[in-house]
């Protein structure tokens, strides 16, 4: 009895795939994908800045605690985001009326069973975009008078490993961003439409097929971004301690230098 059952499972599973793969063309042919990631990302960038400068402004001294604290604040304004543009395609509704039919600019009719088209409409051509990002603190200036009655760190032959281990450490922070920022931005067409694939499943709004055991929108972007996350979070510690410790009356990186010199 398991061999037909795991058969239909089989099916089912390939119909899935081929519905997605399906879904997925129509996408890129009506959308510039890679462009919108692009938005997206710079949006993220942005919120995760605007984030440690407020964290600062509390005051949140702590480089460790403050730049984690804003990258998680920017990671989930970039799920927030992508939620937005699955509203925008048409993918997942938002749960207000106002500014659904501006932002839902397709007629969806998707994957009707037996077949046929997924979009109603014109077509056009893929295309996309880029963006890079980096982190707030590089290039933020000292704030006046935070070096009242503090003098330059005396750096030895241990401080000398540290201010080494230091610039190591932010230089691979800043390739794990920008590694992350361009591989989201590549694997834009699958990842965005894997997403939009998933909120229609979970939604019910694919007849052909049931959603069994497939992520919701969510799981799929968290399934693509968690490995980059992890390694940007990983490297935003250590950069954090170490210029602690370089340092330790510095709130920024920007004084951690004016302290070294």
């Amino acid at each position: 009895m398991a061999l037909p059952q795991a058969g239909a499972s089989q099916a089912r599973l390939a119909l899935i795939e081929a519905k997605r793969g399906e879904y997925r063309g129509h996408l890129v042919q009506r959308f510039w994908l890679r462009f919108h990631m692009s938005l997206m990302l710079a949006a993220t960038v942005g919120t995760g800045v605007l984030a440690n400068r407020l964290l600062l402004a509390i005051p949140v001294h702590s480089m460790t605690l403050r730049w984690l604290i804003a990258l998680a604040i920017s990671y989930g304004a970039f799920f927030v985001f992508i939620r937005v543009w699955l509203a925008y395609v048409g993918a997942r509704p938002l749960p207000v009326d106002i500014g659904n039919d501006a932002l839902s600019n397709l007629d969806v009719h998707v994957l009707p069973r037996g077949g046929g088209s997924i979009f109603r409409g014109g077509g056009g051509t893929s295309g996309g975009g880029g963006a890079s990002g980096s982190w707030g603190d590089a290039m933020q200036a000292p704030v006046k008078g935070v070096f009242d009655g503090v003098g330059s760190v005396d750096v030895g032959d241990e401080g000398g490993c540290l201010v080494v281990v230091l610039g190591v450490v932010l230089l691979a922070l800043l390739a794990a961003i920008g590694g992350g920022v361009a591989f989201l931005i590549i694997a834009a067409p699958h990842l965005l439409a894997d997403a939009a694939f998933s909120a229609l499943l979970a939604g019910g709004l694919v007849t052909s097929v049931r959603r069994m055991d497939e992520p919701d929108w969510g799981g799929s972007v968290l399934h693509a971004t968690w490995k980059p996350l992890a390694v940007v979070v990983l490297l935003t510690v250590i950069a954090g301690v170490v210029a602690q410790d370089v340092a330790p009356g510095a709130r920024t990186l920007g004084e951690v230098l004016m302290l070294l010199r």
